[in-house]
């Protein structure tokens, strides 16, 4: 594009303002911010006091400060840009009236970049609006919620930062937990399931106390990885095709289409999903007064989740008593709300009893969690004519 017009950067709910304006005609909704395969960006109606950038530039997309849409949106255009132009000038938009320097990016952000050889010495950022007299910009390979396309996996494997070292040091079966989060975690008791898979051999890690190399290799060279739903789970998103073993995903929130499973199903020669995990709500609220699911809570269903390890042949925790996991689960549940009331995060005492009640609601005879009716898929064995396609079975 010459004389490219690309704006600097806002976050309305669900939309993404700013970028490069690329109009509504099929080939430009193909290079906009996707979510879903579906373009979320939108733009004032002018530029605002513009500046000029001479010369060429690479589009690489916009700023965050969070490690999940680091990875699942800031990326994936840096890998297929470079097969076209190998060693280009990058072009970052960062939000409105922030500096206009790579330094002033969030630390995480530039950690990720880093990965990938980019800093400051080839990467420009803009805080404001600007017109760029020749911007390259192709179409990202994966989005937030769809996931990678095919022929993007190819090109991770053959071109991605993330090499595979196979390390016998490592562990061959990780889980990767949130209980160090706190009361973010959202996940009732899973000290237990710490603690009972750890029983059966597994290594829990918690992937934001380890450098972003570390998650990779842990990743790389496990046999088993079994992930709780959360950020965590974009730490594979630099490998390409195949790059993992056996990936399993425990669910947080209840969610028709969660966006975590294209993220790991493709890149596993094995993938299993547990669905039955209830998500009991939140005290939490926004700015606006709506209640936050993301600050909410999920109660395990343990024992279903334990009949699905066994039946997955990763894990035996049968053996752990309903009370045991109830008693955690309560304490935790407890905790959560009144840390909410402290830092003043909730007023709203009807949030708390409809909590309480919902998970008084999920406990069955002698004390087990009741599962949700969607338990979980399993696949059988990884098919053989298409390594990418994940068969599943109820």
């Amino acid at each position: 594009m010459r004389d490219a017009r690309v704006q600097a950067t806002a976050r309305p709910p669900g939309q993404i303002l700013g970028g490069p304006m690329l109009g509504d005609r099929p080939a430009g909704r193909l290079l906009r911010h996707n979510r879903r395969g579906v373009p979320v960006d939108v733009f004032a109606p002018t530029l605002v006091d513009p500046v000029r950038l001479s010369g060429t530039y690479a589009y690489l997309g916009i700023s965050f400060g969070h490690f999940g849409h680091v990875m699942a949106e800031t990326i994936h255009r840096i890998v297929p840009t470079r097969l076209i132009e190998p060693d280009p000038r990058w072009l970052i938009a960062a939000p409105r009236g922030s500096p206009s320097s790579f330094d002033a990016l969030p630390g995480v952000c530039r950690t990720v970049l880093a990965q990938f050889g980019i800093d400051t010495s080839n990467c420009t950022v803009i805080g404001g609006d600007a017109i760029v007299e020749e911007l390259l910009i192709v179409e990202a390979g994966s989005d937030l919620g769809d996931g990678p396309k095919d022929w993007y996996l190819d090109q991770l494997r053959d071109h991605g930062p993330a090499r595979i070292t196979h390390d016998a040091g490592y562990p061959e079966k990780i889980y990767v937990s949130r209980s160090a989060l706190g009361q973010r975690s959202g996940i009732l008791g899973e000290r237990v399931l710490e603690t009972a898979l750890a029983t059966a051999g597994f290594h829990v890690i918690h992937a934001q106390a380890l450098p972003l190399a570390e998650q990779l290799a842990h990743y790389a060279n496990a046999k088993v990885a079994l992930f709780m739903e959360g950020s965590a789970c974009h730490g594979v998103e630099m490998f390409g095709g195949g790059a993992l073993a056996h990936t399993i995903l425990l669910n947080r929130r209840n969610q028709a289409r969660c966006p975590f499973t294209p993220v790991l199903a493709s890149r596993s020669a094995r993938f299993d999903a547990f669905a039955g995990n209830p998500y009991l709500g939140s005290v939490v609220r926004h700015s606006s007064g709506g209640l936050a699911p993301n600050r909410g809570v999920t109660v395990l269903a343990f024992h279903a989740l334990a009949d699905f390890l066994f039946a997955c042949d990763v894990a035996d925790i049968r053996h752990v008593s309903p009370l045991t996991y109830l008693v955690a689960a309560h304490h935790d549940l407890e905790s959560y709300l009144t840390t909410a009331v402290a830092e003043g995060e909730t007023a709203e005492t009807a949030d708390a009893d409809a909590i309480r009640a919902a998970l008084c609601a999920r406990i069955a005879a002698g004390g087990t969690i009741m599962p949700l009716a969607v338990r979980g898929t399993r696949q059988d064995a990884p098919p053989i004519e298409e390594p990418r396609t994940v068969r599943r079975r109820l």
